[in-house]
């Protein structure tokens, strides 16, 4: 009983080329598995076409007659045609189609020219043996493969089978067993090299999500969530290039927190702490991706943002840090900070290093001023 349930479930698994279970693996594999499904099919119809000339050649040197020499001829151009409309088919059903019709029509092909003959001659044995053999070529699924394999057998069987008094015994029974021996090997080929790419296809998944995940946490604060100085570093030149070639501002913002070292000393870091993840939240609608938060380190935050209102954006932003406060510091304390504002340069000739620089002289400025306060470079973007 175990072993029909195991045999059941591996055949239950690569019964079909998408069957993954889980949503998000299918949807990671489809395009994959389209992508080879292509080039499956391109191959395929390539030795095809090579067989089908080869066939050709022998049919005229041999004197097999006119008739196989037209068919195998007609059969290379429809092989041909499969290879160029491969190249612009993108639905995976509509490659497996083309495929099907391709192999199937040749085995249609074929049982005309057996009876056209009136015998089966040892190169129609030999191609349809080559068509059965040629269906692990296409990484389809088991259902897939077993429909065209049976629908080239089934032709066959049937058509030898209404027309036996005109074919030998021998030789029917020599197709039987090279057809039945070609299927199953096919079969067995088809299932196992789609077991095989699923397991692939699974590992991939999870490795990439899992490398995905260790990069998000190597660039990540761990105590705010959001970006840190590695991650910004990175990837400041192509957040302004972004912002640049879209035709829009691009800001570089550095502020840290006023007074901070005090609140930690008088309320407890747990409150320190809760300021930052306030700060972090004050800004978790911006969009991450060319838009968001870093924490550099201890209370020192940098924003890359874009925009012609960024700096009414910013306040508002810095505004709403205290409501955003699991609970508000003792004492109606009402956490400040000091910003410095870059405006980058419309020909992207100011990189992180001078960006900071720029906006930490600008914070120093705020911080001279008494802090709670937001300082621009406005002359460079006047001249901007």
């Amino acid at each position: 009983m175990k072993t029909t349930a195991s045999l059941f479930s591996a055949l239950s698994s690569v019964w079909s080329c998408l069957d993954f279970g889980a949503s998000e693996l299918r949807d990671y594999a489809t395009p994959v598995i389209t992508h080879e499904t292509r080039r499956g099919v391109a191959l395929l119809s390539l030795v095809a076409l090579l067989f089908l000339i080869l066939a050709t050649a022998m049919s005229a040197v041999f004197e097999l007659g006119t008739a196989y020499t037209y068919t195998y001829s007609v059969l290379c151009a429809l092989a041909l045609h499969v290879y160029l409309s491969s190249a612009k088919i993108a639905q995976l059903r509509a490659l497996y189609l083309l495929a099907m019709l391709l192999l199937v029509v040749c085995a249609s092909s074929l049982v005309l020219l057996a009876h056209r003959s009136g015998h089966l001659h040892a190169m129609l044995l030999l191609s349809v043996a080559v068509l059965i053999m040629l269906v692990p070529v296409v990484p389809w699924g088991l259902r897939e493969a077993a429909a065209t394999t049976g629908a080239i057998y089934l032709m066959f069987t049937a058509s030898t089978y209404l027309a036996r008094v005109r074919f030998a015994a021998l030789d029917l029974w020599v197709l039987q067993c090279l057809m039945l021996v070609a299927a199953v090997i096919s079969l067995a080929l088809v299932a196992r090299a789609l077991g095989l790419r699923k397991h692939d296809l699974t590992m991939r998944f999870h490795l990439e999500r899992a490398q995905r995940e260790l990069t998000d946490l190597v660039n990540r604060d761990h105590l705010t969530g959001a970006w840190n100085r590695r991650h910004i570093e990175r990837d400041f030149d192509r957040v302004a290039a972004h912002h640049r070639e879209a035709g829009v501002a691009c800001w570089f913002g550095l502020f840290d927190i006023d007074r901070f070292k005090s609140i930690n000393d008088t309320f407890g870091h747990g409150c320190g702490d809760e300021v930052l993840r306030a700060v972090q939240a004050a800004f978790a609608h911006l969009p991450g991706d060319v838009e968001y938060l870093a924490r550099l380190g201890g209370d020192e935050f940098a924003l890359l943002m874009c925009g012609s209102e960024v700096p009414a954006r910013v306040e508002q932003a810095l505004a709403s840090i205290s409501a955003r406060m699991a609970a508000p510091l003792p004492g109606a304390v009402t956490p400040s900070v000091s910003l410095g504002l870059v405006r980058l340069p419309c020909d992207g000739g100011l990189h992180f290093d001078a960006a900071y620089k720029l906006a930490d002289e600008l914070l120093y400025e705020a911080k001279h001023a008494g802090g709670n306060a937001i300082r621009t470079n406005v002359a460079e973007k006047a001249a901007a």
